[in-house]
């Protein structure tokens, strides 16, 4: 016989793991704090160990807590993605689809996709939170959004990642600009100009920053801004030079209001990507907005194919 766990005494242990508190434990689950004690306590004595000590008003998790609060999460997820489907199914287009994107996907490409999604799924409750990739990775591995969309980071192997596209950042001015006049810019003469850069905490200044280091040089001049419709104003009024996709910019580069100051070789890429949990299992819902994203990338690349390059979507974990 298959010995169980109760899942109301684990959903009670993560719980009191992440409040660290009984009080604020019970006020979550609508239970008595006398309820959450003995729930605890009854797992202790089903598992023969201590999961968690009291030091006055604090609580301390053990060796054997942290190792269950691992397994629990991955259990407690799975109980809630079940669901989810089996309500998916039962209720075709009513579900609930968490997501998290970039300010750009947010401007550039979500609408589209969200458009044709609308069409599929009108009853379909949406939430969309926008920010950049490393707290985006964050939310998908803590299960706060379902899907997210991403530049791609590298040596990530806990969250499952399918391929949408890549593009370039270059280097772009005004036409009054000084780089916009000369045939030939110089990797120190970039270093030395005035950077209007994306934000700080994105992988794409990661990306710009490293592209530096790589030609052995620092950024040493430069604002930040977490708007790409901002960046692009102040390069209008040539407040500096910035590395902004080409498929961003295309529009100004085509009616002259922003110059593409070309780099030889020297190239800084990106890819993009779609991701969730590697261990969630994806509902009708989740995979149809994975295929919308990659036929409406699709799209983009038979209208931009010399602005941005987009590879063949392949899963990869």
């Amino acid at each position: 016989m298959i010995e169980t766990i109760d899942s109301r005494q684990l959903l009670a242990f993560c719980t009191l793991v992440q409040t660290g508190s009984f009080t604020e434990t019970a006020r979550l689950l609508n239970l008595t704090q006398s309820a959450i004690s003995h729930s605890v306590k009854n797992l202790e004595e089903d598992l023969r160990c201590q999961l968690v000590t009291r030091t006055g008003r604090r609580i301390h998790i053990t060796e054997d807590g942290e190792e269950l609060y691992k397994d629990a999460q991955a259990i407690l997820h799975q109980m809630e993605d079940a669901r989810s489907r089996i309500q998916d199914r039962a209720n075709w287009g009513r579900g609930k689809l968490r997501l998290g994107a970039s300010t750009t996907a947010c401007q550039f490409m979500l609408p589209n996709v969200l458009r044709e999604f609308n069409e599929c799924f009108p009853d379909c409750l949406l939430s969309i939170i926008p920010a950049d990739t490393p707290q985006l990775l964050d939310m998908v591995r803590r299960h706060e959004i379902d899907i997210a969309i991403v530049v791609e980071p590298n040596n990530t192997n806990d969250v499952r990642l399918r391929p949408l596209f890549s593009d370039e950042l270059i280097l772009v001015s005004s036409p009054i600009h000084p780089f916009a006049q000369k045939g030939t810019i110089k990797m120190v003469d970039i270093a030395q100009e005035r950077l209007v850069l994306y934000n700080k905490g994105s992988l794409t200044f990661n990306l710009v920053e490293q592209f530096f280091r790589q030609n052995k040089l620092t950024l040493q001049n430069y604002i930040e801004l977490g708007s790409m419709e901002a960046i692009k104003e102040l390069i209008k009024i040539n407040y500096g030079a910035s590395f902004l996709a080409s498929w961003i910019v295309e529009k100004e580069i085509n009616n002259g209001s922003i110059a593409h100051i070309p780099l030889g070789k020297r190239k800084i890429e990106r890819r993009w990507s779609t991701c969730y949990a590697n261990e969630k299992k994806l509902s009708i819902t989740e995979e149809t907005f994975l295929g919308i994203c990659e036929s409406v990338v699709s799209t983009m690349r038979s209208d931009q194919g010399k602005v941005t390059s987009f590879p063949a979507s392949t899963s990869k974990s």
